[in-house]
């Protein structure tokens, strides 16, 4: 559940669900020089047009509002009423995010200016909206109806920290020359306009851009990308690292590495569209070695854009209070991934999770595309979760993804392992955390092993391979290179694999014959983007998308020969394939 927040450092109100015409604002009530500091003058209406005489009027000092299936007051109907509230609120000279949700409609003004408006019938759902606030005392108008149905509303709002944002400017010229006609706040840098503009005071072709932050860094070394249609360059502390100052169309990757030092660091980029579509994606990874769980930090509860933060996290089991996982970052309204891949032993495996806010994690499992484990993607108060024995063995990519809204911020993740039935029967749940770094994460690199030894080792299937490479992701077509591959292991990067084939999309068909000891086998395919698996010509795996992770499947092998394919393809950025298996038993 979603707690109000005190005032003074966000302020929380309630709001309802359904409601049908629009009003056209009215100005403050001749009341308005009873405000307060600290108190909201609530005027309620007997009808959701805001219209006609104020059926009931108070001061109301923490407005949060959950009427349900009731109503606010004597006066007021329980369905078909509306409200407004007004006060002197102090801002400073920053930028503001609002949350809010409501059931119905809601709208909010701050000196007239209209900064919320989600005026209509609709269940209650969060939404965010960041907004720049002069400073000093402004005056806000919140305004409400109820159509039908359950009646609820709330926002909320907090300043953001310094660097929480994007500092983003607009011209309309390709050189950022003169006046820029439009700054604006943006929790990314991730846009596809087509045709469009990025406001309607930019003009829709012929137009630049530049964004500039500066957050926190751990030492390390960083592999900084952008993808844009047309220019652009970055920089990190006045130093040019990616210049792709050229008119060009999607899609296409550019990218450098960087060394950085701990500490904060800035980060400016700069952009121009000449004509046509234009589109501009930026983000960045960190490319030394990690131990533990990968974990990437983002300004937003989406999860979007380029993190803020990656950093090695021995294990997930983080209690925040009131505060943030760094100094540089905002305290709310921001969420984390972390990714790790184990190999584990087999047996039963219990996932545990213990959250304040949101929650999920995913797996990719022995068969099939990747699988969502537990799902509790909502504001909540500190809550465990656990989703019950899963039969797991060998190597699995665990993803853990959370956000924090406003509050307190804490998240742990666990698991609970048996290794038979009844062990895991004994085994009752529990919420206490446990830590599971004991497991150690997979090898990169497999040991050796001669195919079909009967050994339990994971190991690359000997050629010859006929690799057939086309320079489409079309493979009826013929194809521009055809090659003696020794084993399916290619990491290319964001290269092409031969002359003659593009760097994206592009497609490789390999295919063998076998003789192999009959039994039981585990075929893994590890793979950025698509991938399709076949045994003498029936499809054993399909994961024909664009994608990355890693697919396994198992079959069943008579003794002597089989011909097995592998058909691929790349869409766009890093491009890897790798086919590896192992005999599980007769």
């Amino acid at each position: 559940m979603h707690r109000p927040i005190s005032l003074g450092m966000t302020l929380v109100l309630s709001l309802a669900l359904l409601g049908s015409s629009l009003s056209t604002p009215r100005p403050v009530s001749a009341a308005a020089h009873l405000y307060s500091s600290g108190q909201w003058y609530a005027e309620y209406f007997a009808n959701t047009a805001l219209s006609g005489s104020v059926a009931l009027t108070r001061y109301e000092s923490d407005i949060n509002h959950d009427w349900g299936t009731g109503g606010p007051g004597s006066g007021i109907p329980n369905d078909g009423f509306s409200a407004r509230f007004t006060q002197d609120v102090w801002f400073e000279n920053a930028t503001y995010r609002f949350t809010y949700r409501s059931d119905d409609g809601m709208r909010m003004w701050i000196n007239d200016v209209l900064v919320i408006d989600n005026w209509g019938d609709h269940a209650a759902e969060w939404k965010t909206r960041d907004y720049a606030v002069n400073g000093g005392t402004a005056r806000v108008r919140i305004e409400y109806y109820e159509a039908w149905g359950t009646a609820l509303m709330q926002i909320g709002w907090e300043k953001l920290q310094s660097g929480a944002v994007w500092d983003a400017l607009f011209w309309n010229n390709t050189a950022h020359s003169g006046n820029a006609v439009h700054g604006r706040r943006d929790a990314a840098i991730d846009f596809n306009w087509g045709t469009g503009s990025p406001d309607p005071k930019v003009s829709a072709d012929n137009f630049s851009a530049r964004w500039s932050r500066t957050l926190g860094f751990q030492a390390g070394r960083y592999r900084f990308y952008a993808s844009s249609d047309d220019g652009v360059r970055i920089y990190v502390d006045g130093q040019r690292i990616v210049d792709a100052w050229k008119k060009q169309t999607l899609p296409n990757t550019h990218y450098a590495d960087i060394s950085l030092g701990a500490g904060n660091h800035t980060v400016t980029v700069e952009y121009f569209e000449e004509g046509g579509n234009a589109a501009i994606a930026v983000w960045w990874d960190r490319i030394d070695g990690l131990r533990g769980w990968e974990g990437r930090y983002y300004d937003n509860r989406e999860l979007r854009g380029a993190p803020g933060m990656i950093r090695d996290d021995a294990e997930i089991n983080f209690d925040w209070g009131q505060g943030a996982p760094a100094s540089w970052m905002a305290s709310d309204n921001f969420s984390v991934r972390w990714v790790r891949t184990f190999n584990l032993p087999a047996g039963l495996y219990r996932f545990n999770a213990r959250s304040d806010d949101g929650v999920r994690l995913w797996i990719e499992p022995s068969i099939g595309d990747i699988d969502l484990k537990l799902d509790h993607w909502a504001p909540q108060t500190l809550t465990w979760h656990y989703q019950d024995w899963h039969w797991l063995e060998g190597q699995h990519t665990l993803r853990v993804e959370y956000f924090e809204g406003n509050g307190s911020a804490s998240v742990q993740f666990w698991w609970d392992y048996a290794a038979t039935v009844e062990a895991a029967r004994a085994m009752a749940p529990s919420p206490t955390y446990r830590s599971t770094t004991v497991i150690a994460p997979a090898p990169s690199t497999p040991a050796p092993s001669a195919p079909g030894s009967g050994g339990p080792t994971t190991v690359q299937l000997p050629g010859p391979w006929q690799g057939e490479y086309f320079a489409t992701r079309d493979m009826t077509k013929a194809p521009v290179l055809v090659r003696t591959d020794t084993t399916v292991d290619f990491d290319w990067g964001w290269n092409s694999p031969a002359e003659g084939i593009p760097a994206n999309q592009f497609a490789v068909r390999w295919t063998g014959a076998f003789a192999v000891e009959g039994g039981r086998y585990r075929l893994t395919t590890s793979t950025d983007d698509g991938v399709r698996l076949y045994v003498d010509n029936r499809i054993v795996l399909d994961s024909w998308r664009p994608m990355r992770g890693i697919r396994s499947t198992t079959v069943q092998l008579a003794p002597g020969q089989h011909t097995i394919r592998m058909e691929y393809f790349e869409a766009t950025q890093a491009a890897k394939a790798r086919l590896t298996w192992q005999r599980l038993g007769p």
